[in-house]
């Protein structure tokens, strides 16, 4: 793996480490400095620089061909990584996300006992001629997105889509995001990984 020729030692800005999960798990480690400001008994201010360690933990799978990088816990903006990435790799190195929709559906739910959908985020939802709004709806029970009354006929985006799965009596989540990002949570979790994974190739 050409991560293994940036190691993260004691005098690098940022470099890679094998991440504890094992397997094709690394994690990407950086350095960040904060000035801390510091007050005497006579109020004067002194300046202080600490130094702190961030990182990002990522798998790399190859599938029919193809390679994909998963995220596992995924800050808000992870250009840092796929900056470091490209400096490896050289010009040309370039990722997308892979969104699911609903007209592709990940075959996890084919592979599981039941399933049924908990949450649900909707954006862009026109209301009146100048009013646009966010809608958030949560159940324990379940709901089907075509009897929601209150969705009926309003033009819509699904913003995030959460699912409750039940395997041999064991439960986990599922949620699927606009941007890409997909959280799995739950006894059967390292199942559902693998069935979201073996769907990726379709996806592209």
């Amino acid at each position: 793996m050409i991560v293994a020729s940036c190691p993260f030692e004691p005098e690098s800005a940022y470099g890679f480490a094998r991440a504890p999960s094992g397997d094709a798990s690394y994690r990407y480690l950086w350095r960040s400095r904060v000035v801390v400001t510091k007050l005497d008994a006579e109020g004067t201010p002194t300046y202080e620089q600490i130094e702190s360690v961030s990182f990002t933990d990522f798998a790399v799978i190859e599938l029919d061909g193809l390679i994909f990088l998963r995220i596992e816990n995924a800050g808000r903006n992870i250009r840092d990584l796929l900056n470091a990435l490209e400096t490896l790799v050289g010009m040309g190195f370039t990722a997308k996300s892979v969104t699911f929709d609903k007209g592709r559906p990940s075959s996890v739910f084919n592979s599981v006992d039941s399933s049924k959908l908990v949450g649900l985020k909707v954006i862009g939802t026109v209301l009146a001629d100048d009013l646009v709004a966010r809608m958030e709806f949560v159940s324990k029970e379940g709901m089907v997105v075509e009897n929601m009354e209150v969705l009926a006929g309003l033009k819509y985006k699904v913003e995030l889509a959460v699912f409750e799965l039940v395997l041999s009596g064991l439960r986990g989540q599922i949620s699927f995001a606009a941007n890409g990002t997909v959280k799995i949570s739950g006894q059967i979790a390292p199942k559902l990984i693998s069935l979201v994974e073996q769907d990726l190739p379709l996806f592209v």
